[in-house]
C-alpha cells in the first residue's frame, strides 16, 4: 500500500486474502447467509466446487437465486485435464448485469484472478460497481495481490478470511 493513502481514503472494496488451509469459499457462502438474513441486499457470484464421479467442477452460485454455473471441469484423476468454460462465464456474467440494474448494498465476486488480473473475466464488471460506489468483495489469493492493488489504485481493504473481519469491515461502510 503506498505510505500517503490512509483508512480513511479506502474505497468500499476488499479483498479476502485467504490462508492456504481455510476454505474461503465457506466463510463467504456463511457471512453472504448472516448479511442476507439480516435483510442486507447482497447480489454477485460465490464459488462452490462439486463432484460427480471422475469429474469436478468449480461452479459460479447466483447468490440471490441458487442458479449454479458450472465453469470449470476437471478429470479427478488428473488436474491437466481441466477446461475453463468461456461461454459459461459469459452466461455467469449476465447475474451481475441483473445485480446492477436491481441495485445491492454489497455484490460479491468469486475471484480476482488472472483473468480479470490482465481485463478479462469479470474486472469490466467490477470497475462498474466501484466506479458507482457500489460496496464490492471479491476473493484474492496471494499470487494476484500484486494485480489486485494496481486494479484498485491501493484503494480496497484487505482483509483475512475471518467472519470477525468481514463483519467489521461491512459495518464500517457508510450507509
Amino acid at each position: 500500500m503506498p505510505a500517503d493513502i490512509s483508512a480513511t481514503d479506502r474505497l468500499p472494496i476488499a479483498a479476502i486474502v485467504p490462508a492456504r488451509d481455510i476454505d474461503v469459499d465457506r466463510v463467504v457462502g456463511d457471512f453472504v447467509a448472516t448479511l442476507r438474513e439480516r435483510g442486507v441486499r447482497v447480489g454477485g457470484l460465490r464459488q462452490d466446487m462439486r463432484s460427480s464421479g471422475e469429474l469436478s467442477f468449480v461452479c459460479l452460485i447466483d447468490i440471490e437465486t441458487g442458479a449454479s454455473h458450472p465453469i470449470l471441469q476437471c478429470k479427478v484423476s488428473t488436474a491437466k485435464s481441466c477446461g475453463l468454460d468461456t461461454a459459461a462465464l459469459a452466461e455467469a456474467s449476465s447475474v451481475l448485469r441483473r445485480v446492477a440494474a436491481g441495485g445491492a448494498e454489497l455484490v460479491v465476486f468469486n475471484r480476482f484472478s488472472g483473468m480479470e488480473s490482465i481485463g478479462q473475466g469479470f474486472a469490466p464488471e467490477m470497475l462498474e460497481f466501484m466506479s458507482q460506489g457500489v460496496p464490492v468483495l471479491a476473493i484474492v489469493q496471494p499470487r494476484h495481490l500484486d494485480a489486485w492493488r494496481e486494479f484498485t489504485g491501493g484503494l480496497a481493504s484487505e482483509l483475512p478470511a475471518e467472519t470477525a473481519a468481514l463483519d467489521a469491515w461491512f459495518a464500517s461502510l457508510p450507509g
